[in-house]
């Protein structure tokens, strides 16, 4: 753990903060942090196995290693490696455009909030002024054996789990879906990749997950992405296993995984935590006077409580992946 809090620090006040596109850096590196430290040493051994035979693995990974790693430190590269990995369906954005459409996939990181299917039964979407969506109902994740068919942040979690999980696949294949089941198990914590808000008029297109409400201080969606990174990873990291471990660290050895259920968890959470009262009825006001919306000032109180969510959502993340990774890779 002291090797770790080391690493994590320095990783904290060397590497930038990039633009928010989803949870951030700090946040995609802490989840992974915090599956490694449930993992099992042949677990961990086997994901780097794979990761070590991405076909950007040398440009992404090897050549972007920080001076400041011990490259002969097996857990400080573990450690290192693994956050790349959480991290890099954000990085392929930035890619030249040929790489990029290799590589990008938008649509994967998030899902329509009428969109339900098993225990994602309740909608994401939050309606101001206008009647309900009809439901969208999805197609079972046993369906889904192609890319093609893969069209939101569930179907993407259905198709790479599948694809890690097959040892007859090629190794690179499942090397760039280890990078996506790393990064999409924490995105769908994320409770605004989970649905939007539609009202009569400001925003009759929807919010884009939060991406259209001005705040004080960027948008709301990139307010949550960033929620962690004023504290960083050195501090959130024991808080969030100390969270997990108590009252006693908890058995992930034969328990399911079920991704649906993470989105209606990520979605009770959009409904009732983030579009506060106050922004409601802003947003109603704006809707009947017709004019623009003013960005809002987030009071201490709903920073304090977006603050808490984010731990509480990216230790569960971290522990969900070591989860999986424990139960469903041979």
């Amino acid at each position: 753990m002291k090797a770790l809090l080391k690493l994590l620090l320095l990783v904290n006040f060397i590497l930038p903060f990039p633009p928010a596109t989803a949870w951030d850096s700090v946040s995609h590196r802490l989840g992974a942090a915090v599956a490694l430290d449930f993992l099992s040493a042949d677990k961990r051994a086997l994901l780097l196995r794979i990761l070590r035979q991405h076909p950007r693995f040398d440009e992404d990974f090897l050549t972007q290693v920080p001076g400041f790693i011990d490259t002969g430190d097996e857990q400080e590269m573990a450690v290192w490696l693994l956050g790349q990995a959480a991290y890099w369906p954000d990085i392929v954005r930035g890619l030249p455009a040929a790489e990029a459409e290799i590589y990008n996939r938008p649509t994967w990181h998030y899902i329509d909030g009428a969109w339900v299917r098993d225990a994602a039964t309740m909608q994401g979407n939050s309606y101001i002024g206008i009647a309900r969506f009809d439901d969208i109902g999805g197609e079972d994740g046993a369906a889904i054996h192609s890319e093609g068919q893969v069209h939101n942040i569930v179907t993407a979690l259905d198709y790479n789990t599948q694809v890690l999980a097959d040892a007859g696949r090629p190794m690179p294949e499942r090397a760039v879906a280890l990078c996506w089941v790393l990064h999409l198990m924490a995105d769908i914590h994320q409770p605004l990749h989970a649905g939007s808000l539609f009202s009569a008029e400001v925003f009759k297109h929807g919010d884009r997950g939060g991406n259209g409400v001005r705040t004080d201080a960027g948008n709301l969606h990139a307010r949550w992405d960033r929620a962690l990174g004023a504290a960083g990873l050195v501090e959130t990291l024991p808080v969030i296993l100390q969270q997990l471990s108590a009252p006693a660290r908890p058995q992930i050895q034969g328990v399911e995984s079920d991704w649906s259920l993470w989105l209606s968890e990520s979605r009770r959470i959009l409904l009732l935590d983030v579009y506060s009262d106050v922004m409601k009825q802003e947003i109603a006001a704006a809707d009947r006077t017709r004019r623009s919306l003013r960005p809002f000032t987030l009071s201490a109180d709903y920073v304090s409580r977006m603050e808490e969510i984010a731990r509480q959502r990216i230790g569960l993340a971290g522990l969900r992946l070591a989860i999986w990774f424990e139960n469903a890779l041979e």
